[in-house]
């Protein structure tokens, strides 16, 4: 059963971070664009800091008990499912290099991620320097939260919960940790979780979920730098 450390990280993921990250993207979006720029980098690293050491305590916490790894999704195993989310990814990974060498779905990718991203602007990598932290954060999501928010979350929830029901609730809360993109951004977000949540169970483990969410953030970060150049060059012009 849980222990007092498993609820107080429990309550810091499902109650602390969400104000936490609206509070700090609602000071970046009112700030003056120079001020935002030194924002930024700092927002980028404190996340980061933040999830790596509530990972870290997470694991010290798991040796101290002695407990097994694989209620944490960490044994690696080789299912049907982990080879079919390989060939999905691999198949997805295709489609995309295919797709963005045509310039006609390049423009339509732009106008897209316009779209998409026009509410979260303040947040994305404007320069080289803040792409290159960015997918430093985009690695540190892709282990942490994979490991905080489906390893952990599910293991706790599954102690008064059905295995799906603890998936689908995890899902939920880490779409409301992301509600400073508003609800579009909290829908999307939980969605996402709930993909993890499928890949989890079907693989086995949470190493395919870390592969996966860091590559999609890698590949956000890149796509939402080079929009960033773009508006700025049309609006310069």
């Amino acid at each position: 059963m849980p222990d007092p450390i498993d609820h107080l990280l429990f309550a810091v993921l499902a109650l602390l971070l969400a104000p936490r990250a609206w509070l700090t993207f609602r000071r970046l979006q009112g700030a003056a664009p120079e001020a935002r720029a030194r924002l930024r980098p700092r927002m980028y690293l404190f996340a980061m800091i933040t999830q790596w050491t509530l990972s870290a305590i997470l694991i010290v916490h798991w040796v101290w008990l002695g407990r097994m790894w694989v209620g944490l999704g960490l044994v690696p195993r080789v299912t049907f499912g982990a080879l079919g989310v390989l060939l999905g990814l691999a198949v997805m990974i295709v489609i995309l290099a295919v797709q963005s060498r045509r310039p006609e779905n390049r423009e339509t990718a732009f106008e897209r991620a316009r779209a998409r991203l026009e509410h979260v602007e303040a947040l994305l990598p404007h320069t080289p320097g803040e792409l290159k932290l960015f997918s430093a954060l985009a690695i540190t999501a892709g282990v942490c939260e994979e490991l905080l928010f489906r390893g952990f979350m599910i293991w706790y929830l599954q102690h008064w919960l059905g295995l799906f029901q603890a998936a689908l609730l995890s899902s939920v809360l880490f779409g409301i940790g992301h509600a400073y993109q508003g609800v579009r951004g909290i829908v999307q977000t939980g969605l996402a979780g709930a993909f993890m949540a499928a890949v989890y169970l079907l693989s086995g483990s949470i190493y395919l979920c870390m592969l996966i969410h860091a590559l999609m953030d890698l590949y956000a970060g890149f796509v939402s730098h080079a929009l960033v150049r773009r508006i700025a060059a049309t609006e310069a012009a």
